[in-house]
C-alpha cells in the first residue's frame, strides 16, 4: 500500500493554515490542519475534500453525516469485499494509492482495512501538539498522526502515533490526545494524518479533526 504526496496547492493551503504567535508567555495557536471538518472542497477537484487524498467513493465517501449537526464527514464501510474495492480503485484511477494483487470475497475489514491520508502539515521543532477528533463507529478504528523527514537522502517516515478510537454506532465521542512529534524524532518536519477503519466489518464516521500546538513544555 502507498500513499500520494500531497501537491503544491494543497501545501500552500496548508501553511496559510499555520499561525503561531506568543502571548503573555504562553502559547496561542490556530489549529494546523486544513479543512479538518471536511466542509470545503478543493478548488481543482470539486469532489475531493481541500487538504485530503481523493475518496474512492464507495469504501471511503465524503458524504453528509447522519445528523445534519456535523454537516460533511468521512464515512468508511468495511464490509465490502476486497474485490469490491479493489475494482473501485481500478474504476476511479487510484491503484496507484491503493492496490490489492490478489483480491478475495473476504470483507476488507478482515485484512487491509480502509483509510484516508491528510495532506501534510509542517512542526515546529520542540513543539508539543494535541489532536482532537468526532468518531462514530463500533470496534476498530485508530486515528494516526506520522511524521517524516529527510533520512538518507530522501523523505521518509520517521515516527508515528495513534489514537484509539472509541465509541458505538449511531453516536458521536470526542477524543484528544497530546503527541510529540520531534521529541525522539528531530530530523521530523512534517506530519500527515490517517483516519483508518477495520475490523469489526461496519460504518465508520469520522469529522473535526484538529491538530493545534499547545503550551506543554517538551522535555529537552
Amino acid at each position: 500500500m502507498k500513499f500520494q504526496i500531497s501537491n503544491r496547492s494543497a501545501q500552500i493551503f496548508l501553511a496559510a493554515a499555520l499561525v503561531l504567535f506568543q502571548a503573555g508567555g504562553n502559547l496561542r495557536a490556530e489549529e494546523i490542519l486544513a479543512n479538518g471538518n471536511f466542509e470545503m472542497a478543493d478548488p481543482t477537484d470539486p469532489l475531493k475534500p481541500a487538504g485530503w487524498d481523493r475518496v474512492d467513493g464507495l469504501g471511503v465517501q465524503w458524504a453528509q453525516a447522519p445528523d445534519p449537526a456535523h454537516g460533511q464527514a468521512i464515512r468508511m464501510d468495511t464490509r465490502l469485499s476486497e474485490r469490491a474495492m479493489q475494482a473501485q480503485w481500478i474504476k476511479t484511477g487510484l491503484t496507484n494509492i491503493w492496490n490489492i494483487p490478489d483480491p478475495g470475497k473476504n470483507a476488507i475489514a478482515e485484512t487491509y482495512g480502509l483509510s484516508l491520508y491528510s495532506a501534510a502539515m509542517p512542526v515546529q521543532p520542540g513543539l508539543a501538539y494535541r489532536i482532537t477528533f468526532d468518531f462514530q463507529g463500533h470496534g476498530g478504528a485508530k486515528v494516526w498522526v506520522r511524521g517524516y523527514g529527510m533520512f538518507a537522502g530522501e523523505k521518509r517516515r520517521r515516527w508515528e502515533t495513534y489514537v484509539d478510537c472509541h465509541g458505538k454506532a449511531g453516536a458521536w465521542t470526542t477524543q484528544s490526545q497530546i503527541f510529540h512529534p520531534t521529541k525522539f524524532r528531530k530530523d521530523v518536519t512534517e506530519i500527515k494524518v490517517m483516519l483508518f477503519a477495520y475490523y469489526p466489518a461496519g460504518v465508520y464516521w469520522f469529522d473535526n479533526v484538529r491538530i493545534e500546538p499547545v503550551a506543554e513544555a517538551m522535555a529537552k
